[in-house]
């Protein structure tokens, strides 16, 4: 099912652009491409042209191969022509912020909000820009893309894009790509709201090896441990990351390992290859949720002793770099994942209170993911200008397969749902161009897809198929005001393919179709004032159609609950005072308001779930340079929201419905930095989180009332010798 009001015309004249783009591309370049790097001009003078050969020069997407201290500079700041909202965790931020989770490092960006549920890196579930499944209490991350070094994090990227399976933890996070807005053309469906990438440690140039320690007053603890270097044409780097604890919740207790083994080889002066094979394994019993007077008379307290999450995952990738010439880029991308999560839920849910176990639900769902994806990278100048184009293909296929079972008490079973397997066959091509002429910047991309979806139960035989083409298209441009102040602005188009959850398989299917979305966005970029003054303002606006929410009254049914229109404003300063004669401190904040709704169908006019109208974050550092020695401080706030679609008011005594109060968390901390020698590098970090100790919880749909965290001291200790 197609929106009937999509501007067609703004597709014909993107393909007319990347036409000629490409003609000039192919073209013999009017002036040799100098390979030397840009030269600051004097602040009087108009801003330079970057050469061509520079315009390639981008954030890492798959492997993180350069050195520690050369991968650092790469993740600074964004650029200032970037056509979209995008914000940089860095290295050093990513390390010191004293997170519980990976959720928590996020807050800092304007329009990320988390619902919290197991306290650990388990099941998370994030938005972006007021994006949730606008039903439920728990949206796995469902409406925007997470990478990690550019390979999909979802199980099953278009038929599981939730991330009921996050194989990945916060210890193996070494920097953080957060791309707000439609990022279609690159990254494929499902990223309505935005990209978020996890950058690794890089492969090191000198043989190192790492340790890091952390512990908190929940008894959570971790040890991250890392090794690797580079000899002659080939680099190692082994990580592995072994934590568990009880979080803050009786009956949360958890165990969670990820190892990884990333390496790179140099055949030639122009050819490489990059690999990573990882594991990951979750073992998590969940606290779940509780009743208002359950959650008043003990909020650490669990009412379901039998609830426990379990999952593993192996992944691997593989990536050729040809350096064809001196301005072309060819790559190979393959990568495999194969997994299996399993939920055990006890019913009733507040089985503890009522002594009354009536069964246990498992839903175990194997999935499995390959792809292969060739890309082309040519940088060009032409006219006085210069471009980078960019063109891909890939080829991905997924394997599903859904079973819901039922454990009673006196030992029997029951199958719910049987064998049910889902088999998605993708195709996708892109096109994109990056102009670059005087001060502007332009990008026209489009992106045609091809999803196959094969559904048959296993056990009956019943099949349901079902297949979509679209064309999708996107435009950026930025315009460089003077060297430190930008505008840019956008448009992008993306669609989800129906889920696995959300095909019935039988002989008179649901008619699901899938939802679209048009993004909208200007906004003003300035970097300036020797740092004393950063500023990033961002405008956007989504049309999102054909919105699939599951029907609280029934399961695994999901209903069209129409349109959605997603609004708001997000603004975020910087500022670093070492020009005023304040060196080492640092100041940031942001806020972002938002306004998303429905705008027809059921629920026309109400409030999407889980979607607070206004998020703030801020923080102030100081670092003594010689010493090494820094303190800090931090917090943010989260306005109220509604649980439901409905919109119910009054918290209900179950906890499943209701407005969630506001609250403001702060946080501080005191760290110490320093490098004994040439060889040796040594971290000290104690932290408080929600130091004045906010109360603050999470109702959820059908699962009642999740906690958040009360305050507590975390203490990390980081050692590296390099040899």
């Amino acid at each position: 099912m197609r929106p009937t009001d999509r501007p067609r015309p703004v597709c014909s004249l993107l393909l007319l652009s990347l036409a000629a783009a490409t003609i000039a591309a192919a073209a013999p370049a009017q002036q040799p491409l100098p390979q030397q790097p840009r030269q600051q001009p004097p602040a009087s003078s108009p801003p330079a042209q970057p050469p061509a050969a520079e315009v390639g020069t981008r954030l890492p997407e798959v492997l993180v191969t350069e050195s520690e201290t050369g991968g650092d500079r790469d993740l600074e700041e964004v650029p200032i022509d970037h056509g979209g909202g995008r914000d940089l965790i860095g290295p050093r931020e990513a390390r010191t912020s004293g997170a519980m989770n990976i959720q928590e490092l996020l807050r800092r960006s304007p329009g990320v909000f988390l619902q919290e549920e197991t306290g650990s890196d388990s099941l998370p579930n994030l938005s972006l820009r007021g994006v949730t499944n606008g039903a439920e209490g728990a949206w796995r991350s469902i409406n925007l893309g997470m990478y990690v070094d550019g390979i999909p994090l979802a199980p099953a990227p278009y038929g599981g894009p939730g991330n009921s399976l996050f194989p990945f933890t916060l210890e193996r996070v070494h920097a953080v790509d957060i791309q707000r807005g439609g990022g279609a053309v690159r990254y494929g469906p499902n990223n309505v709201s935005g990209v978020i990438n996890f950058l690794t440690r890089p492969i090191p140039e000198r043989t190192m090896v790492h340790t890091r320690l952390r512990y908190d007053t929940f008894e959570n603890a971790s040890l991250y441990a890392a090794t690797g270097g580079t000899e002659g044409p080939l680099g190692v780097l082994v990580e592995a990351v072994y934590k568990d604890g009880e979080t803050f919740r009786d009956g949360g207790d958890y165990t969670i390992e990820n190892y990884a083994l990333k390496s790179s080889y140099r055949l030639s002066d122009s050819v490489r290859l990059l690999g990573q094979f990882e594991t990951y394994e979750d073992d998590t019993h969940l606290a779940d949720g509780l009743s208002l007077a359950e959650y008043e008379r003990d909020p650490k307290q669990t009412l379901s002793p039998q609830n426990r999450f379990r999952g593993e995952q192996d992944r691997a990738n593989l990536k050729l770099e040809w350096d064809v010439d001196r301005d072309t880029l060819f790559e190979l991308i393959t990568y495999w994942y194969d997994g299996n999560r399993t939920f055990f839920l006890g019913s009733p849910t507040f089985y503890g209170l009522t002594g009354n176990l009536q069964f246990i639900q498992t839903t175990p769902r194997p999935m499995r993911t390959a792809a292969v994806q060739p890309q082309l990278t040519h940088s060009y100048a032409v006219a006085g200008g210069t471009g980078e184009l960019h063109v891909g293909l890939r080829y991905l296929q997924e394997d599903i397969v859904r079973t819901v079972s039922r454990y009673f008490p006196n030992g029997t079973s029951q199958i719910r749902r049987s064998e049910e397997q889902y088999d998605y066959y993708t195709a996708s091509a892109w096109i994109e161009n990056t102009f670059r002429l005087d001060d502007w910047t332009v990008t026209p991309g489009v992106r045609l897809e091809y999803v196959q979806i094969d559904a048959k139960n296993r056990i009956n035989g019943v099949g349901v198929e079902k297949n979509f083409t679209e064309v999708l298209p996107g435009l950026t441009l930025a315009r460089r005001l003077t060297e430190t102040w930008s505008l840019f602005g956008g448009v992008q188009s993306t669609f989800a393919a129906p889920q696995a959850p959300q095909i019935s398989i039988t002989s008179n299917p649901q008619d699901v179709s899938a939802q679209y979305a048009w993004v909208y966005e200007v906004g003003s970029r300035t970097r300036g004032l020797d740092g004393l003054l950063g500023t990033d303002v961002t405008l956007y606006h989504i049309d999102y159609s054909d919105r699939l929410v599951q029907d609280p009254n029934q399961f695994d049914v999901f209903v069209n609950a129409g349109s959605s229109r997603h609004r708001g404003v997000e603004l975020a300063l910087t500022s670093e005072l070492g020009a005023i004669g304040l060196a080492g401190v640092e100041l940031w904040g942001a806020t972002a308001w938002n306004d998303s709704k429905f705008t027809d169908g059921e629920f026309d006019g109400n409030r999407f779930a889980g979607a607070p109208r206004w998020l703030a974050s801020w923080g102030a550092r100081y670092r003594h340079e010689s010493s090494g020695v820094w303190l800090s401080i931090d917090g943010s706030y989260v306005g109220p929201a509604f649980t439901d679609a409905a919109n119910t008011r009054n918290l209900t005594a179950n906890g499943t419905a209701g407005i969630r109060p506001s609250y403001a968390l702060w946080n501080a901390g005191i760290g110490w930095d320093t490098r004994l020698g040439d060889t040796d590098e040594f971290t000290l970090i104690i932290g408080g989180r929600n130091i004045l100790d906010e109360q603050y919880f999470e109702p959820r749909t059908a699962r009642g009332i999740f906690p958040g965290a009360p305050a507590s001291l975390v203490f990390q200790l980081g050692v590296t010798h390099t040899f």
